[in-house]
């Protein structure tokens, strides 16, 4: 099964490639409408996740390049096959948009903001029966219906923290949505903007963001800002998708001591909370990443 996806913001591609590299699609992605139509003879794939507003909001082109043209002497079982053999298209779009209808490879859209459960779901709905075999992971039942269930399978514990040594947030992602579907209060540190960060993360509105901005990011405010989710929320988690972007912005030592404060927390409160930590490994040093290891968990459970 391989999937192209078009889109030009990093956020929304990393969304996308995520869901797909967690069911085993192959996938390529292209920024451009025009770069996309040279991917489609090339790699021939079987569904493409569309963005409307890719390529200075020509999105909507790529449909019209590659709606099929009924030639002169084309017989219907001909023009049948070359339906079948086209890809399934899944159009990312906002409420103001409509999907042109003459298209037969537009099997379905999304209207932004969506959860990563939405698109999961809006993918397996592209995918023809016949070629569902081909990416039995999206297809499968899930192993637990009870969330609390699939994070004692993936191994993690509420109360406890953890560091993902991951180069794109896609794990921390996955976990952080099933800790959502359970019903656990969320704080999430990022320095996107709330809307952008709760569409790449998937998180819901009720999930609180805290937003990082400004030359020198005011870790002090965040830790206050943490403090102040913690003594009003029964279940908290706190999540910092990209700690190696604050380290940029604040330097090491800055940041590690921020870590450390946030995890002190503990000795202050009487009920539990869980902090989930991505960083891109490599660009730490062994010190470094043994410092974080030393303070929490390392994810490493495959899935």
């Amino acid at each position: 099964m391989k999937a192209l996806v078009i889109e030009d913001r990093t956020t929304m591609s990393q969304m996308f490639c995520g869901i797909l590299e967690k069911f085993g699609i192959e996938h390529k992605l292209s920024t451009t409408v025009s770069d996309a139509l040279e991917e489609m003879a090339a790699y021939k794939p079987q569904i493409v996740i569309l963005d409307s507003s890719v390529d200075r909001g020509t999105g909507m082109s790529f449909i019209s390049a590659v709606t099929p043209v009924e030639e002169e002497k084309e017989s219907r079982k001909e023009r049948k096959k070359k339906i079948e053999d086209g890809p399934g298209i899944l159009v990312i779009r906002t409420i103001y948009e409509t999907v042109p209808t003459d298209c037969p490879f537009v099997k379905a859209s999304l209207v932004r903001p969506f959860t990563a459960q939405q698109l999961t779901e809006s993918i397996k709905a592209i995918v023809p029966k016949e070629k569902r075999a081909e990416a039995p992971a999206l297809y499968k039942e899930a192993q637990a219906s009870n969330p609390e269930v699939e994070l004692q399978r993936r191994g993690i514990t509420y109360g406890e923290s953890y560091v993902f040594f991951e180069e794109r947030p896609v794990v921390i992602h996955q976990v952080m949505q099933i800790f959502s579907n359970a019903g656990y209060d969320m704080l999430l540190v990022t320095h996107l903007r709330a809307k952008v960060a709760r569409e790449k993360f998937g998180l819901d509105k009720g999930a609180e963001v805290f937003t990082l901005s400004g030359s020198n990011y005011p870790l002090g405010t965040m830790i206050t800002a943490v403090q102040d989710f913690l003594s009003k929320n029964k279940y908290p988690l706190v999540a910092i998708g990209d700690l190696d972007i604050i380290i940029e912005h604040c330097g090491l030592d800055m940041t590690m001591r921020a870590i450390q404060q946030m995890l002190s927390l503990r000795k202050t409160r009487s009920t539990r909370f869980t902090v989930l930590l991505s960083v891109d490994g490599n660009l730490l040093t062994q010190n470094v990443k043994g410092l974080l290891t030393g303070m929490m968990t390392e994810y490493n459970k495959e899935e």
